[in-house]
């Protein structure tokens, strides 16, 4: 497996090729796929590593999002790692990546070669579910809420279902840190799919007074008109476009006052297509803002990071992730105590 996680590190191997080729006329820009299959598997070689053979084998169902690129790829090897046999259902977006891992899989041979069976069916088809869900010992469904209560609803007695409804991250800048490299981080991680994924922070909180937070603020701007070059966004639909105008109303009302800063605290990004590129707006402390997409960013001042968790952990089991700037462990387990990952 290790050998499979190398190929995909690899932008000139023949699955990064294939996936590159199967992705070329999708929504998202070639920079933006390119980076999304090089880090799928980044933290793999430590986990596999450490992974012993397993005892029993387990027949696990894992239904897909179609958010962002590269959950496919991911899933196979974890349950690979675990020994699982594996049926995959992925979106639309993504269906000839799940036959590319499993021909690779093939190719690597035992004991990974026939674990892995790519799925197709229409989403919400009955009476396929039916007769799929009865073959699993385990079903694992990424999906919005009504989706995950219709899976669970229909789910076989006796069958294990894990769920991944919607969630959504924050960020905290520490007091102390450099806010130039933090907001860089920060950038790329708002950049990738545009915060379709719920690992892209929606609020940041800046420990310190209003000034501090606008300087970080201003900062974040900076770094996104840089990651608007190296991660290019996705065209924006309809409903983003709607988001994006609804998201800048709300901060005519709630952003701090422009009048008593020297900077301003709603920055856009250029509308070269109509809309701006990326939209952050520094409001007061309050609970995390999550306009759902579109690169729109909340920047708000907190007193501390037990401030910060505690306003975070009022997202209850809608929070995903917390990025701390700066990496600090002790940090990072006061927002694992607020129920982040």
């Amino acid at each position: 497996m290790l050998r499979g996680v190398a190929q995909w590190r690899d932008p000139q191997s023949t699955v990064r090729r294939e996936a590159r080729q199967a992705l070329r006329d999708g929504e998202w820009p070639a920079a933006v796929v390119e980076a999304a299959l090089g880090a799928v598997l980044r933290d793999a070689e430590a986990a596999l590593s450490a992974t012993s053979e397993p005892a029993a084998s387990l027949t696990v169902l894992a239904i897909m999002p179609g958010n962002v690129i590269g959950p496919v790829i991911a899933t196979a090897y974890c349950a690979a790692a675990a020994g699982a046999a594996l049926m995959l259902k992925s979106s639309s977006r993504e269906l000839q990546l799940a036959d590319i891992v499993a021909r690779q899989f093939q190719s690597l041979g035992t004991p990974v070669a026939g674990t892995l069976e790519p799925m197709r069916w229409s989403g919400g088809d009955v009476d396929v579910e039916k007769k799929v869900f009865a073959r699993a010992a385990r079903i694992v469904a990424f999906g919005n809420e009504d989706t995950i209560a219709d899976i669970r609803r229909r789910t076989p007695h006796g069958v294990r279902l894990v769920a991944y409804g919607s969630a959504y991250s924050v960020g905290f800048v520490p007091a102390g840190t450099d806010v130039r490299a933090v907001a860089l981080g920060a950038a790329r991680d708002v950049a990738m799919f545009d915060q379709r994924g719920c690992l892209s922070p929606q609020t940041i909180y800046v420990e310190g007074d209003d000034a501090r937070a606008i300087l970080f603020g201003h900062a974040l701007g900076r770094a996104l008109e840089t990651m608007a070059q190296q991660l290019p966004r996705a065209s924006a639909g309809m409903t983003e476009r709607a988001a994006i105008g609804e998201f800048i109303r709300r901060l005519l009302v709630r952003a701090l006052p422009a009048s008593s800063h020297a900077l301003g605290t709603v920055v856009q990004g250029k509308a070269a297509r109509g809309y701006p590129e990326f939209v952050v707006g520094i409001e007061p402390f309050g609970s995390p803002v999550c306009a759902g997409f579109g690169r729109l960013v909340v920047v708000k001042p907190c007193a501390d990071a037990q401030a910060a968790a505690a306003a975070a952990a009022t997202l209850g089991a809608q929070l995903d992730t917390v990025g701390v700037g700066g990496s600090r462990a002790a940090l990072t387990r006061v927002f694992v105590g607020a129920g982040a990952h």
